[in-house]
C-alpha cells in the first residue's frame, strides 16, 4: 500500500514548497555541512507529509495535522524505525522553517514538539535484533573453499578475503584502489581515504590485516599483481567489473575493465554464493565487522582499541554499542564456568 501511495503522488509538487526545501537544502549542506546525498534522503523524508497534506503549502501545520500525521504513518504499513526517522527529519525541517520569513507567524514552535512516538515506541523503533557474524575459522574455510581457476573467481576470492582481513564497510569495500594497499613496518594495511574511497563520514584511517593465514592474504596480493601486469595503475580499483561478453569469434569470454563494482548488491551477492556453498547461514559482509570486534575483545583490551581504531571507530565505546557485545556462546560460557555456587 506505501509503495502504492508513493506511486500514485510521484508527479504531484508546489511550487512553494519546492522553492524553500531548494532553500533548507542548501542551508543544511552550508552551515551544518551536511553533504548531498544525505540532505536529499532527509527530503525525501519529508515528503511524506507533502503526500499526507496533499501538497499544501508547509504553513498549514499544525498540532492536530502533526497527530494526524503519526496516524497517517501507521495507516501506510511503515515500520517503526521508518516512522520514527520520518519524524525526526520533519522535526528538523519545521524547526528551520518557522524561522522563515513568511513562516514565523504560521507555523507554531510548541506544535512542532508533537511530532514524537510514545516513549515506549521510540525504544522499540531503536531496538535491533540480534548480530549474529561468523568466526574466523568459518570464514578461513569458506575462502579456502571457494573455486579460483576463473578471473570473476580470483577476483572474488580477493574480495572475501580482503573483508576478512579489514573488516570494511561494504562501500569502502567496493571502493578500494590498488594503491590502498601498503606494507610498512612488516605489517600490511589499507589506507582508508575518503579522496579515493566512499568512506562514512569521510573519515581517513588505517584499516590493519587481521593476523590471517598466509594464503588468505595472497589472494589479495596475486590479484593485485594481476591487475598490474595487465596495465592497471595505482589509482584503479582494486576489485573492478568483470563483464562476460561474446568475441569476434562468438566465444564468450571474460576481460577485467577499469571501471569499479557500482552496486553494493552485487558484493552481497558474492559473499551470499560463496557462504551458502560452504554450507554456511549468510551473514551480510558488515557481519565481518562483529567478527573483528568480538574476536579482539577476548584477546586483550589493547588489542581491542587497536581494531576499535581500524574499524574506523572513535572510542571502543562505539565499538561496544555497535558489535561489542558478547555472543550467546560466550554468554553460556562464562556461566557455565561460574566456580562459586548457592549451597
Amino acid at each position: 500500500m506505501k509503495n502504492d501511495t508513493k506511486a500514485k503522488n510521484s508527479h504531484m509538487y508546489n511550487s512553494d514548497n519546492e522553492k524553500i526545501k531548494y532553500k533548507y537544502r542548501i542551508h543544511k549542506i552550508r552551515s551544518k555541512r551536511k553533504d548531498f546525498e544525505t540532505v536529499k534522503a532527509e527530503l525525501l523524508l519529508v515528503r511524506n507529509f507533502e503526500i499526507f497534506i496533499g501538497f499544501k503549502n508547509f504553513s498549514v501545520f499544525n498540532d492536530e495535522i502533526a497527530d494526524q500525521y503519526i496516524n497517517w504513518l501507521f495507516k501506510q504499513g511503515y515500520s517503526l524505525p521508518y516512522i520514527n526517522e520520518t519524524l525526526r527529519a520533519l522535526r528538523d525541517f519545521l524547526n528551520w522553517l518557522e524561522r522563515q520569513r513568511g513562516y514565523r507567524t504560521k507555523i507554531d514552535y510548541n506544535h512542532i514538539e508533537y511530532i514524537y512516538l510514545t516513549n515506549n515506541q521510540r525504544k522499540m523503533a531503536k531496538a535491533v535484533d540480534y548480530k549474529l557474524s561468523y568466526k574466523f575459522d568459518e570464514i578461513i574455510r569458506t575462502i579456502r573453499l571457494m573455486p579460483k581457476k576463473t578471473l570473476i573467481e580470483k577476483r572474488n576470492a580477493g574480495i572475501i578475503s580482503l573483508q576478512a582481513l579489514c573488516g570494511f564497510r561494504i562501500s569502502e569495500l567496493r571502493t578500494v584502489r590498488i594503491k590502498s594497499l601498503i606494507f610498512e613496518d612488516d605489517v600490511w594495511f589499507v589506507d582508508v581515504n575518503p579522496k579515493y574511497m566512499k568512506v562514512k563520514n569521510s573519515k581517513q584511517r588505517n584499516a590493519y590485516f587481521m593476523k590471517l593465514p598466509d594464503d588468505i592474504v595472497e589472494n589479495i596480493l596475486s590479484w593485485r599483481a594481476y591487475l598490474i601486469s595487465i596495465g592497471f595503475k595505482p589509482t584503479d580499483y582494486l576489485f573492478p567489473i568483470i563483464p562476460a561478453k561474446f568475441n569476434q569469434h562468438n566465444i564468450l569470454e571474460s576481460k577485467v575493465e577499469d571501471l569499479p563494482i557500482k552496486s553494493n548488491t552485487t558484493l552481497r551477492d558474492i559473499f551470499k554464493k560463496a557462504f551458502k556453498s560452504a554450507g554456511y547461514e549468510y551473514y551480510n559482509p558488515h557481519s565481518f565487522r562483529k567478527t573483528h570486534a568480538r574476536y579482539a575483545k577476548k584477546v586483550s583490551p589493547l588489542f581491542y582499541d587497536a581494531v576499535s581504531k581500524s574499524l574506523g571507530h572513535s572510542s571502543t565505546d562505539v565499538t561496544d554499542k555497535s558489535y561489542g557485545d558478547i555472543s550467546v556462546d560466550e554468554q553460556q560460557e562464562r556461566y557455565r564456568d561460574l566456580e562459586a555456587g548457592f549451597k
